[in-house]
């Protein structure tokens, strides 16, 4: 399947009434910008084959498929289209993924980045990912190389109306010393074989795999996991676990990153920022905050709390956000010692 024969469906992208189809919030653009439609200068194209729990998709006009950056923020999107692909009828998006700045104000993969692909299906009105949603994307002369790491083929994925095998709720690593501490917790997990845990001093030169835990095959109940880097480097280090199941089937975290070097004063940076309720956001803890003695707190507008994490260092937290009212919030960071308060909007 060649991805040259994917620009027979770019067009599908230049229909202004594409626009106008009912989808998700979290498949918006951020306010002011505006979808890429061209191929050189603002985007790079990616093209995909999509299938539904191992079943042709069927066209109904009205599903999306979209991708998102480390950030959790859009850099490109599709409607899913009919198409024939050597001799067969196949549902299919070709999208356009923003590659460079200054475009409108809109967010771009970056090079090398972990990226998510996600499925809209507007008759389940549900969002879906794959097994192979989450993966390093390269650019290849204008065409993106995909899970399979080849920009001449189109990628297939089947996304599931089922859970992925492993729910995470929180992945943070911390600065401990000379070390760097990793912990994780999922909320389910089905027939998971175990966590391998990478790391990477710059996420464009790839990660090397630096240890593995096991994970507790299926389970519904909240289990934790913990996993200490004697050995981390200097500078930025960043960590990703990849999952695996027990029929070899992998999927990637989002990545967590500890400045080894740590600045001479609190600071609290949240990403992405606007974030999408019930979606996934980054809280990163830089300078001499108290080794786990840091807590943090989100409120609402009229001094509720709706979230707290506790026991923190300098590092960074990868959490889900709670389902809560689109608004501006109040993230308030705290070790004892000094009080950081950043503002956080859900849209």
């Amino acid at each position: 399947m060649m991805k040259s024969l994917s620009r027979l469906f770019a067009l599908t992208l230049l229909l202004p009434s594409l626009s106008l189809l009912a989808q998700p919030a979290e498949f918006a653009f951020p306010a002011g910008c505006v979808q890429a439609t061209t191929f050189d200068g603002e985007g790079v194209t990616f093209s995909i084959v999509v299938q539904i729990d191992g079943n042709d998709a069927e066209f109904t006009g009205v599903d999306w498929v979209a991708v998102f950056n480390g950030d959790g923020e859009v850099v490109g999107r599709s409607a899913v289209t009919d198409g024939f692909l050597n001799g067969d009828e196949v549902a299919v998006a070709t999208l356009v993924l923003r590659s460079d700045a200054g475009f409108d104000n809109c967010p771009t993969f970056g090079e090398a980045p972990d990226v998510t692909v996600k499925f809209y299906d507007a008759s389940a009105d549900e969002i879906y990912v794959a097994v192979n949603s989450f993966f390093t994307a390269t650019e290849v002369s204008g065409e993106i190389a995909g899970p399979d790491g080849d920009a001449g083929l189109n990628d297939l994925f089947n996304f599931l109306s089922a859970s992925l095998p492993v729910t995470l709720a929180d992945f943070t690593a911390s600065a401990e010393g000379d070390a760097v501490k990793l912990d994780w917790s999922t909320s389910a997990e089905i027939n998971n074989d175990r966590f391998e845990i990478q790391r990477s001093t710059n996420p464009a030169d790839g990660f090397v795999n630096i240890g593995k835990v096991l994970g507790n095959e299926t389970t519904t109940v909240a289990n934790t996991y913990t996993f200490t880097d004697v050995n981390p480097g200097e500078g930025m280090v960043y960590y990703r676990l990849q999952q695996f199941d027990v029929d070899g089937t992998s999927s990637l975290s989002p990545i967590v990153v500890v400045e080894m070097e740590p600045a001479t004063e609190r600071a609290v940076a949240v990403f992405p920022n606007p974030v999408s309720a019930g979606g996934r956001m980054t809280v990163r803890l830089n300078g001499p905050w108290t080794e786990n003695g840091a807590q943090l707190r989100l409120v609402d507008a009229a001094g509720r709390q709706v979230a707290a994490w506790n026991s923190l260092g300098a590092g960074s937290l990868n959490t889900e956000l709670p389902v809560v009212k689109a608004g501006v919030y109040q993230l308030i960071a705290t070790d004892g010692k000094e009080r950081k308060i950043t503002r956080v909007v859900v849209r």
